[in-house]
Protein backbone atom coordinates (compact mmCIF):
# COMPACT_ATOMS: atom_id res chain seq x y z
CA UNK A 1 0.00 0.00 0.00
CA UNK A 2 2.88 2.36 0.78
CA UNK A 3 4.39 1.68 -2.65
CA UNK A 4 1.14 2.83 -4.26
CA UNK A 5 1.42 6.16 -2.47
CA UNK A 6 -1.13 5.54 0.28
CA UNK A 7 -0.58 5.88 4.00
CA UNK A 8 -2.53 4.22 6.78
CA UNK A 9 -3.72 6.47 9.60
CA UNK A 10 -4.85 5.03 12.91
CA UNK A 11 -8.25 6.16 14.11
CA UNK A 12 -6.80 7.00 17.53
CA UNK A 13 -4.37 9.48 15.96
CA UNK A 14 -7.27 11.20 14.16
CA UNK A 15 -9.16 11.54 17.44
CA UNK A 16 -6.05 12.90 19.16
CA UNK A 17 -5.55 15.46 16.38
CA UNK A 18 -9.20 16.51 16.69
CA UNK A 19 -8.79 17.01 20.44
CA UNK A 20 -5.67 19.12 19.85
CA UNK A 21 -7.53 21.30 17.35
CA UNK A 22 -10.36 21.75 19.84
CA UNK A 23 -7.88 22.78 22.54
CA UNK A 24 -6.35 25.35 20.17
CA UNK A 25 -9.79 26.78 19.39
CA UNK A 26 -10.62 27.09 23.08
CA UNK A 27 -7.29 28.82 23.73
CA UNK A 28 -7.97 31.19 20.82
CA UNK A 29 -11.35 32.11 22.32
CA UNK A 30 -9.73 32.79 25.70
CA UNK A 31 -7.08 34.97 24.04
CA UNK A 32 -9.72 36.96 22.16
CA UNK A 33 -11.67 37.60 25.36
CA UNK A 34 -8.47 38.66 27.16
CA UNK A 35 -7.59 41.05 24.33
CA UNK A 36 -11.07 42.56 24.47
CA UNK A 37 -11.24 43.34 28.17
CA UNK A 38 -7.65 44.60 28.25
CA UNK A 39 -8.50 46.92 25.35
CA UNK A 40 -11.65 48.04 27.15
CA UNK A 41 -9.64 48.91 30.28
CA UNK A 42 -7.77 51.57 28.27
CA UNK A 43 -10.57 52.54 25.86
CA UNK A 44 -13.20 53.48 28.47
CA UNK A 45 -11.11 56.14 30.26
CA UNK A 46 -9.80 57.33 26.88
CA UNK A 47 -13.35 57.80 25.62
CA UNK A 48 -14.29 59.67 28.80
CA UNK A 49 -11.25 61.92 28.50
CA UNK A 50 -11.82 62.68 24.81
CA UNK A 51 -15.59 63.18 24.92
CA UNK A 52 -16.33 64.03 28.55
CA UNK A 53 -15.75 67.78 28.32
CA UNK A 54 -18.11 67.94 25.31
CA UNK A 55 -20.88 66.41 27.42
CA UNK A 56 -20.21 68.61 30.42
CA UNK A 57 -18.67 65.80 32.46
CA UNK A 58 -16.05 66.80 35.03
CA UNK A 59 -12.37 66.55 34.12
CA UNK A 60 -9.32 67.21 36.31
CA UNK A 61 -7.90 70.66 35.56
CA UNK A 62 -4.55 69.03 34.77
CA UNK A 63 -6.21 67.22 31.84
CA UNK A 64 -8.44 70.01 30.58
CA UNK A 65 -7.79 70.60 26.85
CA UNK A 66 -7.93 74.40 27.15
CA UNK A 67 -5.78 74.67 30.26
CA UNK A 68 -3.24 71.92 29.54
CA UNK A 69 -3.55 70.91 25.86
CA UNK A 70 -0.23 69.03 25.72
CA UNK A 71 -1.06 66.90 28.76
CA UNK A 72 -4.54 66.31 27.33
CA UNK A 73 -3.09 65.04 24.04
CA UNK A 74 -0.24 63.00 25.55
CA UNK A 75 -2.57 61.24 28.00
CA UNK A 76 -4.77 60.14 25.12
CA UNK A 77 -1.71 58.91 23.24
CA UNK A 78 -0.55 56.87 26.24
CA UNK A 79 -4.00 55.27 26.60
CA UNK A 80 -4.23 54.49 22.88
CA UNK A 81 -0.85 52.77 22.40
CA UNK A 82 -1.75 49.62 24.44
CA UNK A 83 -4.96 49.19 22.44
CA UNK A 84 -3.01 49.48 19.19
CA UNK A 85 -0.51 46.88 20.41
CA UNK A 86 -3.29 44.50 21.46
CA UNK A 87 -4.76 44.86 17.97
CA UNK A 88 -1.47 44.20 16.18
CA UNK A 89 -2.95 41.22 14.34
CA UNK A 90 -5.44 43.48 12.56
CA UNK A 91 -2.55 45.45 11.08
CA UNK A 92 -0.33 42.50 10.15
CA UNK A 93 -3.15 40.54 8.52
CA UNK A 94 -4.93 43.59 7.09
CA UNK A 95 -1.94 45.24 5.42
CA UNK A 96 -0.57 41.90 4.23
CA UNK A 97 -3.87 41.15 2.47
CA UNK A 98 -3.98 44.69 1.09
CA UNK A 99 -0.48 44.53 -0.38
CA UNK A 100 -1.31 41.18 -1.99
CA UNK A 101 -4.27 42.79 -3.73
CA UNK A 102 -6.89 40.92 -1.69
CA UNK A 103 -8.13 43.44 0.92
CA UNK A 104 -10.52 42.19 3.58
CA UNK A 105 -12.27 43.48 6.69
CA UNK A 106 -8.98 43.56 8.60
CA UNK A 107 -7.53 45.78 5.86
CA UNK A 108 -10.37 48.27 6.33
CA UNK A 109 -9.89 48.27 10.11
CA UNK A 110 -6.12 48.70 9.74
CA UNK A 111 -6.46 51.61 7.30
CA UNK A 112 -9.11 53.43 9.32
CA UNK A 113 -7.43 53.12 12.70
CA UNK A 114 -3.98 53.90 11.29
CA UNK A 115 -5.27 57.08 9.65
CA UNK A 116 -6.98 58.20 12.88
CA UNK A 117 -3.91 57.42 14.98
CA UNK A 118 -1.37 59.09 12.66
CA UNK A 119 -3.49 62.23 12.27
CA UNK A 120 -3.88 62.45 16.04
CA UNK A 121 -0.16 61.86 16.51
CA UNK A 122 0.54 64.76 14.16
CA UNK A 123 -1.78 66.95 16.22
CA UNK A 124 0.00 65.89 19.41
CA UNK A 125 3.43 66.74 17.99
CA UNK A 126 2.05 70.08 16.82
CA UNK A 127 0.73 70.79 20.33
CA UNK A 128 4.14 70.02 21.83
CA UNK A 129 5.57 72.53 19.35
CA UNK A 130 3.15 75.20 20.54
CA UNK A 131 0.36 74.83 17.95
CA UNK A 132 -2.82 73.86 19.80
CA UNK A 133 -5.26 74.18 16.90
CA UNK A 134 -5.60 70.40 16.41
CA UNK A 135 -5.86 69.42 20.08
CA UNK A 136 -9.66 69.59 19.98
CA UNK A 137 -9.73 67.42 16.85
CA UNK A 138 -7.83 64.33 17.94
CA UNK A 139 -9.19 60.91 17.01
CA UNK A 140 -7.33 58.60 19.35
CA UNK A 141 -10.59 57.42 20.89
CA UNK A 142 -11.98 56.55 17.44
CA UNK A 143 -9.08 54.21 16.72
CA UNK A 144 -9.31 52.60 20.17
CA UNK A 145 -13.09 52.14 20.09
CA UNK A 146 -12.99 50.57 16.61
CA UNK A 147 -10.27 48.10 17.60
CA UNK A 148 -12.02 47.21 20.87
CA UNK A 149 -15.43 46.62 19.29
CA UNK A 150 -14.01 44.66 16.36
CA UNK A 151 -12.12 42.49 18.84
CA UNK A 152 -15.39 41.84 20.67
CA UNK A 153 -17.00 40.91 17.35
CA UNK A 154 -14.14 38.51 16.58
CA UNK A 155 -14.64 36.93 20.00
CA UNK A 156 -18.35 36.32 19.36
CA UNK A 157 -17.49 34.91 15.94
CA UNK A 158 -14.95 32.49 17.45
CA UNK A 159 -17.45 31.35 20.09
CA UNK A 160 -20.11 30.76 17.43
CA UNK A 161 -17.72 28.76 15.24
CA UNK A 162 -16.62 26.73 18.24
CA UNK A 163 -20.21 25.77 19.07
CA UNK A 164 -20.88 24.82 15.45
CA UNK A 165 -17.76 22.65 15.28
CA UNK A 166 -18.69 20.93 18.54
CA UNK A 167 -22.20 20.23 17.25
CA UNK A 168 -20.81 18.72 14.04
CA UNK A 169 -18.36 16.62 16.05
CA UNK A 170 -21.19 15.25 18.21
CA UNK A 171 -23.26 14.55 15.10
CA UNK A 172 -20.39 12.62 13.52
CA UNK A 173 -20.05 10.67 16.74
CA UNK A 174 -23.56 9.31 16.22
CA UNK A 175 -22.50 7.57 13.01
CA UNK A 176 -22.14 3.78 13.27
CA UNK A 177 -18.62 2.40 13.02
CA UNK A 178 -19.56 -1.03 11.65
CA UNK A 179 -22.16 -2.62 9.40
CA UNK A 180 -23.54 -6.12 8.99
CA UNK A 181 -23.50 -7.48 5.45
CA UNK A 182 -24.37 -10.76 3.81
CA UNK A 183 -21.48 -12.18 1.79
CA UNK A 184 -21.33 -15.69 0.41
CA UNK A 185 -24.59 -16.41 2.19
CA UNK A 186 -23.14 -15.54 5.61
CA UNK A 187 -23.82 -12.52 7.79
CA UNK A 188 -20.61 -10.64 8.65
CA UNK A 189 -19.88 -7.52 10.72
CA UNK A 190 -17.32 -5.30 9.01
CA UNK A 191 -16.06 -1.72 9.26
CA UNK A 192 -18.27 0.80 7.54
CA UNK A 193 -15.49 2.09 5.28
CA UNK A 194 -15.05 -1.31 3.60
CA UNK A 195 -18.70 -1.65 2.57
CA UNK A 196 -18.78 -2.07 -1.21
CA UNK A 197 -21.35 -1.37 -3.89
CA UNK A 198 -23.58 -4.41 -4.21
CA UNK A 199 -23.31 -5.49 -0.58
CA UNK A 200 -26.54 -6.50 1.13
CA UNK A 201 -26.77 -4.75 4.49
CA UNK A 202 -28.61 -6.18 7.46
CA UNK A 203 -30.24 -3.45 9.56
CA UNK A 204 -32.17 -4.50 12.62
CA UNK A 205 -35.01 -2.39 14.11
CA UNK A 206 -33.68 0.69 15.93
CA UNK A 207 -30.21 0.54 14.36
CA UNK A 208 -28.52 3.39 12.46
CA UNK A 209 -26.88 3.11 9.07
CA UNK A 210 -25.02 5.48 6.74
CA UNK A 211 -25.14 4.00 3.28
CA UNK A 212 -27.11 4.86 0.18
CA UNK A 213 -29.16 2.05 -1.29
CA UNK A 214 -32.53 0.39 -1.63
CA UNK A 215 -34.30 -1.09 1.37
CA UNK A 216 -36.44 -4.19 1.48
CA UNK A 217 -38.04 -6.31 4.16
CA UNK A 218 -36.32 -9.57 5.02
Amino acid sequence: MAEAGYKAIEESSTIEESDQNQAKKEQHIKNMWRRFWLSAVFTIPLLYLAMGHMLGLPLPMSLHPEMHPVTFALTQLVLTIPVMLLGTKFFTVGFKSLFKGHPNMDSLVALGTSAAFLYSLYGTVAAIGGNNELVMNLYYESAAVILTLITLGKYFEAVSKGKTSEAIKKLMGLAPKTARVIRDGNEQEIKLDVVMVGDILVVRPGEKWLSMGKSRKA
